[in-house]
């Protein structure tokens, strides 16, 4: 991916690492079912735990983590144009196009250029998601399909969020996250965002109304928990909000350490990614 996106694991969940294998023939060369039994052909007995999921197959390792192999077929068209297809389990070969997909993403990123911050040198854009994959992680520390994908969050990340700034040109990440959060709470009956390559599928189209509703409550949570971090002018107490929300992981100071309250916000800035 051309925005790693990635956060520790919490709880029983596991990292969760994708690759695209892609075969270079035309999708009628071969059934989609075939290419998926070379491909679990190839790894089964590799580990204790080979699964057939929907649009992959999945290795996991006893270390905690898993790896999705996803099956493509490429060919170029009469015209010369790149033509991709993803084998389903069930629905056989479907459209795709990975390659246009990731350079959406890296076009959405140029306009973070000059976001990084002081340590990982990462931009606004991949904080935030990351952000946005903890704080969910926290809210439902299991695999489940209640949860929105990485993809999901990135892609509504890239539709509603804006480099945003202190005055001195320093990322205020505590902002942009507000921002996203209040227009996700906001936005009418469901949060709904189209992938921009074939298939177009809504990437929150999996959840549940009830599910989407609980969502959308975790999102109103966080904004009010990033408002009262704002005007809080203790950094303990502003931290322990925010911990709140983001889990046991997010950095409390030591009182100690914070020296006097002041009228000014506790928290100024974002130096680390999540």
């Amino acid at each position: 991916m051309p925005v790693r996106t990635g956060v520790c694991p919490i709880a029983k969940l596991e990292y969760d690492i994708d690759i695209g294998l892609r075969f270079p023939f035309a999708e009628n060369a071969h059934s989609a079912g075939e290419v998926r039994r070379w491909v679990l052909e190839a790894v089964d007995g590799h580990t204790d735990s080979v699964e057939e999921m929907g649009p992959c197959i999945r290795v996991t390792y006893t270390d905690g983590y898993h790896v999705d192999l996803v099956s493509y077929t490429s060919w170029a068209d009469s015209g010369n144009q790149e033509l991709c297809r993803l084998a389903h389990r069930t629905k056989g070969w479907c459209p795709a196009d990975p390659p246009a997909l990731l350079e959406y993403i890296r076009n959405a990123r140029k306009s973070f250029e000059g976001t990084e911050d002081s340590r990982t040198k990462t931009d606004q854009l991949r904080r935030v998601v990351r952000y946005l994959k903890r704080w969910y992680d926290v809210a439902i520390p299991i695999e489940s399909d209640a949860k929105p994908t990485g993809l999901a969050f990135l892609l509504l990340a890239i539709a509603h969020l804006s480099p945003t700034k202190f005055w001195d040109g320093v990322s205020d990440d505590r902002a942009a996250l507000f921002s996203l959060a209040n227009c996700a709470t906001n936005v009418g009956a469901r949060i709904s965002i189209r992938k921009p390559t074939p298939e177009y599928e809504d990437v929150f189209g999996k959840l549940s109304e009830r599910e989407m509703s609980d969502l959308k409550d975790q999102f109103r949570t966080m904004a009010k928990a990033l408002n009262e971090a704002n005007r809080e002018t203790d950094p303990v107490v502003a931290c322990k909000l925010l911990q709140a929300v983001f889990g046991d992981d997010f950095p409390v100071p030591d009182p100690e350490d914070t020296g006097k309250k002041t009228a000014a916000p506790a928290i100024v800035t974002s130096s680390s990614s999540a």
